[in-house]
């Protein structure tokens, strides 16, 4: 991998709402979506999750208390706003060459961390100025490979 953010991997649409309960409603009438997995993530988001196709579609409701990642991407109007483009980190050396082209990039990762134990890895990184959206990286390893199981396919 070279010092270049990676477009490579891409797994998910990431819409953001004010109001999930719409938003899944209309994606899924829209765009034929039957079932949606919700989750309460914290207190101040939840989430739906659907595949279409080899696609994850990922609408995240948030509060006030969110974050301004989210929470200043909320859209005035409409019900959902694509918020960002996800993509899968293959392993932990992937991880290591993404941190080192982010880092070299210059761009903001207003958000990033790790959970399960290292096993489920996530940065967002702030291309608004190039794409007008965020870009997620995700690395799923262990457990953590596991933890879209449960999300709906066609």
């Amino acid at each position: 991998m070279s010092a270049a953010l990676p477009l490579t991997g891409f797994y998910q649409f990431g819409f953001v709402t004010r109001d999930l309960d719409a938003a899944t409603a209309r994606l899924g009438e829209r765009y034929g979506i039957a079932r949606f997995r919700r989750k309460q993530a914290n207190p101040w988001m939840q989430t739906a999750h659907a595949w279409a196709g080899d696609t994850m579609i990922e609408i995240i409701a948030v509060n006030a208390e969110a974050p301004p990642l989210y929470r200043d991407h909320l859209p005035d109007d409409g019900i959902a706003r694509l918020h960002h483009l996800g993509y899968r980190i293959a392993d932990q050396a992937g991880w290591a060459a993404l941190e080192e082209a982010i880092s070299a990039s210059g761009l903001a990762v207003p958000m990033k961390g790790a959970v399960m134990d290292g096993h489920l890895r996530y940065a967002y990184v702030d291309t608004r100025a190039d794409l007008g959206i965020y870009t997620e990286y995700v690395c799923l390893t262990g457990p953590a490979e596991r933890i879209y199981d449960d999300v709906p396919r066609p």
